[in-house]
């Protein structure tokens, strides 16, 4: 997300450098770098109804909108390459759908059109999906990251014509997809993220989406009340899971693994939370509720001292913590686990007293659980009550304790594997119980209530199942 008053920006041509030669080589009509196919080049605006099958390589070139009534349906097992040059992207209108239902055996993918080991960051634009649920912006709210949009692309809300457009609008399915290297720059301070979410509807369903090496965020919802399940993100560059607008959503079964020597400047977190910029009053108010979310931060994965302790030289300065929930966000979080954070574990800046955060584990870092919190300064606001904060979550002790394999299972020399990541839980752990009540979550979400803490129990690695992959870089496509 940008971080309105401190918006980051990215000096990454020189790190990227051979990647990008790379890219300046292949033309957009040359065959596939790793299979010999040749593209179906996606130039201009779906109007009809349309679909995309999984005999064909599709290449996105320039932004590219389903406009509204059309609907878009991507066959399983299907890949779809962003240009660079044109920074591909695709965005779903309000009003239009998308039919992406990839299998666990078949996943569909989105990814860089640079040759097979060449991929990195930013490569191409990213998927934005728009719908007509609530923001509490306007109601023809421009999404972020678009460059030139035109009458109504990249646009959300509930617009003009109210009538019929309720939260549970449909924007179609987003199911076993993985989408990679995304987050280009479209201008300065103005990336996409690797999945955008624009008032979106929760009768679109959105599940089993793995989301890596990001530009910018991995996930982010702009309002609307869409629910989902079982998301990875992978090695991003800035937040994790960023909430903003008015976004009421549930989600259950999110994690995050972190590269420790890959993160913004303006400061990169597992969770960012905010209600808008000013921080005000404005309803609909951000208070989507996440449970058993995983965080496994830099710390997890970073080279300790000679003498086996947490070394703040192997990992970004640039990282900050393991959520930060601020700007009269009412941000509500349950039974999640948040290990290996740096500077702070969760940082409640002027956050509204309707937040929750309660069920959760907190420990690895080099900082506190939980400084002192900011508080509102919103006139006529109650400040946010920490007071039960150390009784409803489960604090570390002492909190940059190194050896937590007693919780978590397959560390070597207290270190995990991120290019074959795994967040079980160990046989015994503590997190495999103690999973406090959370509130009821909406019909047909298929809300599973669990006694464990954080997105696995010590068993289920969801996250290592056919659909992933945690080396796009060096993958055939």
């Amino acid at each position: 997300m940008k971080k309105f008053s401190h918006l980051s920006t990215r000096l990454v041509a020189s790190f990227f450098a051979l990647g990008l030669i790379a890219m300046s080589s292949c033309k957009s009509d040359d065959p596939a770098p790793s299979t010999g196919s040749t593209y179906t080049e996606v130039t201009t605006t779906i109007t009809a109804n349309t679909t995309w099958t999984a005999d064909k390589k599709y290449l996105l070139k320039g932004n590219i909108y389903v406009q509204a009534p059309a609907e878009l349906t991507i066959e399983a097992g299907t890949v779809i390459f962003g240009d660079k040059v044109t920074k591909g992207s695709l965005i779903v209108s309000r009003g239009a759908k998308i039919h992406a239902i990839g299998t666990a055996a078949k996943p569909i993918i989105f990814t860089s059109v640079a040759p097979k080991g060449f991929r990195n960051y930013g490569d191409w634009g990213g998927v934005v999906i728009l719908g007509k649920a609530q923001n509490n912006q306007s109601a023809d709210q421009a999404i972020e990251g678009i460059s030139a949009p035109t009458g109504d692309n990249g646009k959300y809300g509930i617009g003009t014509a109210t009538a019929g457009t309720t939260e549970n609008d449909n924007s179609g399915e987003f199911q076993y997809v993985r989408i990679e290297f995304a987050g280009i720059a479209l201008s300065t301070d103005n990336e996409l993220n690797g999945l955008t979410l624009g008032g979106v509807g929760n009768a679109t369903k959105i599940d089993h989406v793995q989301v890596s090496y990001s530009g910018d965020d991995s996930f982010e919802w702009f309002g609307g009340s869409v629910n989902s399940s079982y998301l990875i993100a992978y090695r991003g560059w800035d937040d994790d899971f960023d909430t903003d607008f008015g976004y009421s959503g549930f989600n259950q079964f999110l994690v995050s693994f972190r590269d420790p020597n890959i993160a913004d400047k303006s400061g990169s977190n597992g969770f960012e939370s905010d209600n808008n910029a000013q921080g005000d009053g404005k309803t609909p108010q951000t208070s989507a509720t996440f449970a058993n979310v995983t965080f496994f931060g830099p710390y997890m994965y970073a080279t300790l001292t000679s003498g086996g302790a947490l070394n703040a030289g192997s990992i970004s300065a640039n990282y900050k913590r393991g959520a930060h929930i601020r700007r009269n966000t009412a941000l509500k979080v349950y039974n999640s686990v948040f290990a290996g954070a740096n500077v702070d574990g969760i940082l409640f800046d002027q956050t509204s007293n309707s937040a929750v955060f309660k069920g959760n584990y907190i420990g690895r870092i080099t900082g506190s659980a939980k400084p002192t919190p900011i508080p509102n300064a919103l006139a006529g606001t109650t400040p946010y009550d920490d007071s039960n904060f150390a009784t409803d979550n489960t604090l570390e002790s002492p909190i940059n304790k190194v050896d937590v394999s007693a919780l978590f299972a397959g560390s070597t020399n207290n270190l995990w594997s991120l290019s074959s990541p795994s967040a079980l839980l160990a046989a015994n752990s503590t997190l495999l119980t103690g999973a406090v009540t959370t509130p009821t979550f909406p019909a047909g979400f298929g809300f599973t209530t669990v006694t464990y803490k954080g997105a696995f129990d010590g068993t289920n690695n969801w996250a290592t199942a056919s659909w992933t992959n945690y080396d796009p870089n060096n993958t055939a496509y």
